[in-house]
């Protein structure tokens, strides 16, 4: 963002939506108020003042409006927002045409240089005296009138600087700049609840980042696979970073450490081919007791959980292994599991993981980290009967212990 661009005389900011705009008018504004609501939270959280903020008439815009020195602040949050799809700083004033020449007359004095060609473009929405191509043809003269000694000139092509005007019913926005937005999306909305599982693998994080993209509120679950104290605390800053995305006050992580039951797992078990099916089954077994345990009651109405599984061997177990016992997990899970990765490359994923923040750590998430792994339906079934591990898990839920990052 370009910090000379952002006038003094600015004092909102102006903020588009796409994906919305598709909905139903009904669903349209539902999002809208969520996505309202969003942004005040983090604002709020990040000691960020705004003085209100607003819908237009035509549920177009949102306008969140703020003292000129909080801006650049502002600017970086709500960008980051789901569902934004780019935002403006601007200056508000009337529907009257002599109002909205001298505010552009205005504009055009800070950010107009010499021998500057310039274009406006001019947006209307609602019933005004005027047509678009007029407010740009009086508008336009009057600021090539004004500074005579710039030499101006209009250039509709490929103008040096171009000066926005929106005019949307009572009141006209003026501005300069358009900031797109860092994801787009959906808002987030609470009655879409999604679990989590995170093994520590970067994939379940990003998997989890991705369905919070479309809308949904996320509920990171760690099982952790590591020996007690193993890089958690890389672990946990990691979903510090993605924290900052999350529109709620009170973020946490519950914790459930099951290496002892893997441990013992792994040293009793002769045909080692089969141990990481048998620990994707005991991660879906142990999820579901979670859901069904009445002291994890924020995950009441769950609607579905993610997975990291993707397709480019870049994960510790086998990517066929992955796969195929996604397709078992009813035995223990009713919940659907979403794979957003499934069909995603590797550069891809780097890509996303540098956007998400800079500062995510590799986490060495399993110790055990078999070879030459193996997939039988049956034969994982008839294993993981013999196992004897209920009680086990039931304990471990009861332990789960709950990490605040905000």
């Amino acid at each position: 963002m370009d910090q000379n661009l952002l006038l003094p005389q600015y004092n909102l900011l102006l903020i588009r939506y796409a994906e919305i705009w598709l909905k139903s008018q009904k669903i349209k504004i539902r999002m809208l108020k969520y996505l309202m609501s969003n942004i005040t939270k983090i604002l709020k959280r990040k000691g960020i003042k705004f003085n209100k903020y607003q819908m237009s008439k035509d549920s177009s815009r949102v306008f969140f409006f703020f003292n000129n020195k909080d801006l650049p602040s502002a600017i970086e949050v709500i960008k980051n927002a789901f569902g934004v799809h780019s935002l403006s700083p601007a200056i508000r004033t009337s529907n009257n045409l002599k109002n909205i020449t001298e505010r552009t007359i205005e504009l055009a004095q800070d950010i107009l240089d010499q021998k500057d060609t310039f274009a406006l473009r001019v947006k209307r929405s609602g019933k005004h005296s005027y047509t678009s191509i007029e407010v740009a043809q009086i508008v336009g003269k009057a600021i090539i009138d004004n500074f005579p000694n710039l030499d101006l000139k209009v250039n509709l092509t490929r103008p040096r600087k171009q000066i926005y005007i929106e005019i949307r019913g009572d009141f006209s926005y003026v501005f300069s700049q358009i900031i797109k937005s860092k994801w787009g999306g959906l808002p987030i909305e609470p009655q879409k609840k999604i679990v989590v599982m995170d093994i520590g693998r970067l994939n379940d994080l990003i998997a989890g980042f991705l369905l919070m993209r479309r809308g949904s509120e996320i509920y990171p679950v760690l099982i952790d696979l590591t020996e007690e104290g193993t890089e958690i605390e890389d672990w946990i800053s990691n979903w510090k970073e993605v924290g900052d995305y999350i529109p709620r006050n009170n973020v946490h992580l519950t914790k459930f450490r099951i290496y002892d039951i893997l441990k013992k797992v792994y040293l009793e078990l002769d045909e080692k081919q089969y141990f990481c099916g048998l620990c994707r089954l005991l991660r879906f077994d142990l999820m579901s007791k979670i859901l069904k345990n009445p002291k994890f009651h924020f995950y009441e109405k769950i609607k579905a959980c993610t997975d990291g599984t993707s397709l480019n061997c870049s994960n510790y177990c086998s990517d066929s292994v992955d796969l195929e016992t996604l397709a078992i997990n009813a035995l223990h899970l009713s919940h659907p599991i979403f794979t957003p990765l499934i069909g995603i490359g590797e550069s891809k994923i780097q890509e996303l993981l540098k956007k998400i923040s800079n500062n995510l750590k590799k986490v060495n998430y399993c110790p055990f980290k078999p070879p030459n792994q193996v997939f039988d339906a049956e034969k994982l079934k008839e294993l993981y009967n013999s196992l004897k591990i209920d009680n086990d898990l039931k304990t471990l839920v009861e332990n789960g212990t709950r990490i605040n990052i905000f």
